[in-house]
Parts: structure tokens; C-alpha cells; sequence
């Protein structure tokens, strides 16, 4: 969910910080109120090797543990008080740009640290819509970063949005006047003052009180605080407003009294043409629960590649959204009771001629990874990884090597020609090869690839990267996501 970036004139890893995991006690930042805490070994989710990874930027650590207090709430799970490391720049401090390469892997990183342990913790309840009749609905889509966006317009008269596409979230927010974390930037703001259809929900409203992070310690107002896996969040007023679509025939298409954050206070640090997020996971106030009926419980995304940030392509919502022909596969959509999550199975993975086996889930009727438009990374589980890793370094034939923070698993090449495919084979026999450039970097300056992929001992993520130049169609209803290998940029209006 969501990505950080490096700015042009401060070298940040994170904003707020470059998190990941350390085993730890509780304690508090100044920006939350913190109980007392009942310390507990955290799950584990990402590598050692991602602790202050990057040490030679000479950064100085500090200790970031979240609130587990009732009036706010963090995504995936850190209401269980899941302790996190930050990296930050002291004043004394002087950090040594990384090359390019580093740069991007960073980039490819932070998102992988929203998706913290306990995943199976999520926003709401799952949102049960009669889903029925159906209009095709659709948004333009832009590749950005790390991250994929999407366009809708918000209020009356309709203001044009650009958001983060992140279905392992759900809640749909924007920055909102007045911002408080604003000052001296140019980003765009949504007025709720100049919208006729905006109206703040009340503390005693159903809505307000069905929200887990919603709080009413300030007043009549509904107050919100929607926290991430790398201790960023959006905090503000939850309210509602007219949300306006295009529609395939060159029409619009508007929702009225959708629920949605109007974040005055938000801690993420987005590129600054961007306004917010959609939050597109099961949970009630997710995009997809809200258009409920409208959309018949279908919906699809085709993603550009990074590197063709020129170019776009569609997301669609409704029947537009089921996709056909020849190269088509399905699997199971599972762990509908689980909350936000479209959780999926993973049976093997394989390189060229070797299989590697992964193990089952848990329990029966839940999956073993999920699928997550707003993570960068792909996440395997640390067994499988080795393997995987083995079998790469065979098929490669190339010495392995690794990025400047030893994190990732790398090649020197100066191209991804004769780099192996990677195979998924998830269940329902939906076999999906991702090519070098799901699976791989781009070669930087100096002559390194790397597997966008890293180990974990959490739950796997089927990432972004490598739903690239996939159509992906997901339907609530027949409880199925499908896939057809597509060049996404002629996936146009």
C-alpha cells in the first residue's frame, strides 16, 4: 500500500521513515498518545538484512512504536502494537546518495513495509452488497514510480483526483484544506467549502460508529486516523460526497454519499500531483463496496509497466471488466470472511524445468498469498525463497550478487536478455509467466539487475511489478480473479 519516494532536495528513505522490523518493546512517538504496553515478540514479515540496510548513508536510528489506543487505527494488523524501527536524519548527520539503482530499489522496497504481520487484521468487516445490475464504469490509469493511479473527480462541481489503485486497503481518502502537513508545498487540496455536496458525518452517525478508525474525542465530528504498515497515516474528518466516473459511452457517471476521508493531517509522502488513495479491498468502505450494485461485484486493471510512464491504460468497473479470449486463467478468490484481503492459493512456483512446491494454507477455505495493486514487491515465503533463489542462480548462469544494502538478489547484466521466466501456478490451474520485466529491474548504469522479489515469514504478496502487462479482472460475485497476459498500454480508450 502506497510507496515513498526520494525528494530532489532531501535524501529520505521513507517519509516518515524507512520502517522495518525489529524486536523490541513499546514505546512512543510525541505524534501519538500511547497506553501502556504489554510487549510480545512482533511475527516476523521481512529479513534481517532490512534493518538498516543502507548503513552507509550514516543515518542515526530512532525507535517508532504505534498507538494501540481505540481512536486510532493501523492497517494490517498494528492495533496489536507491532513494533517498527525508523531510520531518520539527525542534524549532525550526512547521508551519501545512493547511485540510481539504489534508488529505485528503495522506491521498490517501502511499499513491501506497509504489508506489516497479521494480516489477516483488517479495516471492516467485509461488505456483502446485493450486487445486481451492472453499468461499465471506468477510470484512466497512470503507472507512477512504484505505484499505479487512477482518475475520478470528487464534489459539486467535480474536482478531477488522481489516486493511489490499492486493493489491500480500504478506505478511499484525499488531502483536504485546510492541510496542516502542507505548509510551503505546492500539492493539490480538495475545498471542502467549495462543494455543495460535501458533508461531514456526526460522531452518533451509524456510519461513523461502524468505522474502527474513527474516533469522537474532538467534537460532533466524525474524526478518523487510517494508519499503514510504515507508521504513515491519513487522519481527518470522515465525511461524504459525490464521487464522478466516465463511462464507456463517453459519458459520466455519478455516486452520491460516498463515505470517504477528508485527511487534513496525513503523514505520506506522495508525489505531489497526487491527492489520496483508493482504497479498493473487501471492507465496507472500500470503492468497490460503496459502487456495490452499480459495478455487479466486477472490476479490472491493466497495468503499464513503470518504465512507460507516457503511456496509460483503463480500469474498469462492471461488465467492461470481465475479460475474454484466448490465454485467459482464473483461480479461486478466497478468505471472503477474512476482511479486506483478496486472498488467493499459490501451488508452485517453478524456473524453467524446476518445480518448486509451496506450501498449503492453513486452514481450509483460506489462501496462501494475496494479491495487492499498492505493494511494489512480491513476497515469498523464506523457504520457497531459497529455493527459488537456487534455481535462478542456476538458470541465470550469471554470478549472483547483491545491491548496495545486500538486500536483494542481483545479477551483473547490462540487459535482461536470457533472464528465465518465473512461473506461479496458483490454483484452477491458472498458470501465470511472468517475463524478465515483471520479474526483474530494469539494468542500472553500472550493470545490476535484480528480482523484485524478497523473502517473508509473514503472509506472501502477489505484488504490482508483477502483474504488469496482465489484464486483471476480479468477480465478487463467481468469487474468481482472472488474468490475460496483455501489453496494457494498447488497453486505451
Amino acid at each position: 500500500m502506497l510507496h515513498s519516494y526520494f525528494g530532489t532536495k532531501t535524501f529520505a528513505f521513507l517519509s516518515p521513515a524507512l520502517v522495518s522490523i525489529y524486536e523490541g518493546n513499546l514505546i512512543c512517538p510525541s505524534t501519538f498518545t500511547c497506553p501502556s504496553s504489554h510487549p510480545r515478540p512482533p511475527p516476523p514479515f521481512l529479513p534481517p538484512s532490512l534493518l538498516l540496510s543502507y548503513t552507509n548513508t550514516k543515518w542515526s536510528p530512532s525507535i517508532l512504536f504505534i498507538s494501540s489506543s481505540s481512536s486510532s487505527f493501523y492497517h494490517s494488523g498494528l492495533r496489536q502494537k507491532t513494533p517498527l524501527i525508523v531510520a531518520s536524519t539527525s542534524k549532525s548527520s550526512t547521508a551519501t546518495p545512493p547511485s540510481l539503482h539504489s534508488t529505485i530499489l528503495l522506491q521498490l522496497l517501502s511499499t513491501a513495509l506497509r504489508k506489516l504481520p497479521d494480516v489477516l487484521s483488517s479495516a471492516a468487516a467485509p461488505y456483502r452488497s446485493p450486487f445486481a445490475s451492472t453499468s461499465s464504469i471506468e477510470s484512466i490509469v497512470h503507472p507512477d514510480t512504484a505505484e499505479h493511479l487512477m482518475k475520478f473527480s470528487i464534489g459539486t462541481p467535480p474536482v478531477p483526483v488522481l489516486v493511489v489503485i490499492d486493493t489491500g486497503s480500504d478506505l478511499v481518502w484525499s488531502r483536504c484544506k485546510p492541510c496542516i502537513d502542507c505548509i510551503g508545498r505546492s500539492v493539490p487540496l480538495l475545498d471542502p467549502q467549495h462543494s455543495s455536496t460535501y458533508t461531514e458525518l456526526s460522531c452518533g452517525s451509524p456510519r461513523c460508529k461502524a468505522l474502527d478508525a474513527s474516533a469522537c474525542d474532538k467534537g460532533p465530528k466524525c474524526n478518523y486516523t487510517y494508519g499503514y504498515g510504515d507508521g504513515s497515516s491519513t487522519s481527518g474528518v470522515f465525511s461524504t460526497e459525490t464521487l464522478t466516473f466516465d463511462t464507456t459511452d463517453g459519458g459520466t457517471f455519478s455516486i452520491h454519499d460516498v463515505a470517504f476521508g477528508c485527511g487534513h493531517n496525513n503523514s505520506i509522502s506522495f508525489n505531489d500531483h497526487l491527492y489520496g488513495l483508493a482504497g479498493l479491498g473487501r471492507g465496507s468502505y472500500s470503492l468497490i463496496s460503496q459502487l456495490g450494485p452499480n459495478i455487479g461485484g466486477k472490476f479490472s486493471y491493466c497495468f503499464v509497466p513503470f518504465q512507460e510512464n507516457t503511456s496509460t491504460s483503463i480500469m474498469s468497473f462492471g461488465d467492461q471488466a470481465v475479460i475474454k479470449g484466448n490465454g485467459v486463467v482464473s483461480t479461486p478468490l478466497l478468505g471472503e470472511d477474512s476482511g479486506t484481503f483478496y486472498f488467493v492459493i499459490l501451488e508452485h512456483i517453478s524456473v524453467g524445468g524446476t518445480m518448486l512446491e509451496v506450501p498449503p494454507p492453513k486452514a481450509s477455505g483460506t489462501g496462501n498469498m494475496f494479491i495487492d495493486s499498492g505493494t511494489t514487491l512480491t513476497l515469498i515465503d523464506s523457504k520457497i525463497f531459497q529455493q527459488l533463489k537456487q534455481a535462478l542462480n542456476t538458470a541465470v548462469k550469471l554470478p549472483p550478487t547483491t545491491d548496495p544494502g545486500k538486500t536483494f538478489l542481483c545479477y551483473n547484466a547490462t540487459s535482461r536478455d536470457g533472464f528465465p521466466t518465473i512461473t506461479f501456478h496458483f490454483a484452477g490451474n491458472a498458470d501465470l509467466v511472468l517475463h524478465p520485466l515483471n520479474a526483474f529491474t530494469e539494468p542500472s548504469p553500472d550493470g545490476l539487475v535484480c528480482l523484485v522479489m524478497l523473502p517473508t515469514d509473514g503472509m506472501p504478496i502477489f505484488g504490482n511489478t508483477v502483474q504488469q502487462n496482465f489484464h486483471v479482472s476480479y468477480d465478487l460475485v463467481g468469487k474468481k480473479v482472472s488474468f490475460k497476459p496483455t501489453l496494457c498500454s494498447k488497453v486505451s480508450k
